[in-house]
């Protein structure tokens, strides 16, 4: 019976598999909120062209960004460039994130925003123009219309209802995405949601 050498393992994972991990992804995003009195409110915004539904910011990283980079830059994005990079970075509540999987939310406490200011915000650089109008309509949602939906597991094929009053006329969808959901769900089970 011949002997299986094993002495060239820890070469060919340095080949196949550290450059992955090296160069692995560091998805990231925000969830946007503000109280009021005794309730909180989140900044949901729709996806443009697409059935997903309403969901907080965030997407991939770019070659270098941490993950507290990209959820600052997503934030900035994705919500037409209202919020500064500046003034995300200044209102994360924490700079240890949510991790699910690998995807990293961070949540950002600011003052009220009024909608029109954000859905109107002007976008002057064309180059620019896709990943600032990933979004096209935002709403403030108060948390206990949705937070029932995180103390459930959450089926990525079934449509997580939001009170069409909190919504605007003009929508083209009425749920939740459910991955958005389940990392707000994991949140809960960890304890790691501001609210």
């Amino acid at each position: 019976m011949q002997r299986l050498n094993f002495s060239k393992l820890p070469i060919l994972f340095a080949i196949l598999v550290m450059p992955a991990i090296l160069s692995a992804e560091k998805p990231a995003g925000t969830v946007v909120y503000f109280n009021d009195g005794n309730e909180t409110y989140i900044l949901l915004a729709e996806h443009a062209n697409s059935s997903r539904g309403w969901a907080a910011f965030g997407g991939g990283d770019m070659e270098g960004e941490s993950y507290l980079q990209t959820a600052v830059r997503k934030t900035h994005e994705e919500t037409r460039g209202y919020f500064t990079t500046d003034f995300i970075s200044k209102n994360i509540d924490n700079n240890t994130p949510l991790l699910d999987g690998n995807y990293a939310t961070f949540f950002v406490k600011i003052p009220f925003t009024p909608v029109p200011l954000i859905e109107n915000k002007s976008v002057a650089d064309s180059s620019k123009s896709d990943a600032y109008n990933e979004r096209k309509k935002f709403a403030w949602i108060p948390l206990s219309v949705v937070k029932n939906y995180f103390e459930k597991d959450i089926e990525k094929d079934k449509e997580y209802k939001i009170d069409p009053a909190y919504l605007p006329i003009d929508r083209e969808t009425d749920h939740l995405w459910p991955v958005w959901l389940k990392n707000m769900r994991k949140g809960l089970l960890q304890g790691k949601l501001p609210w």
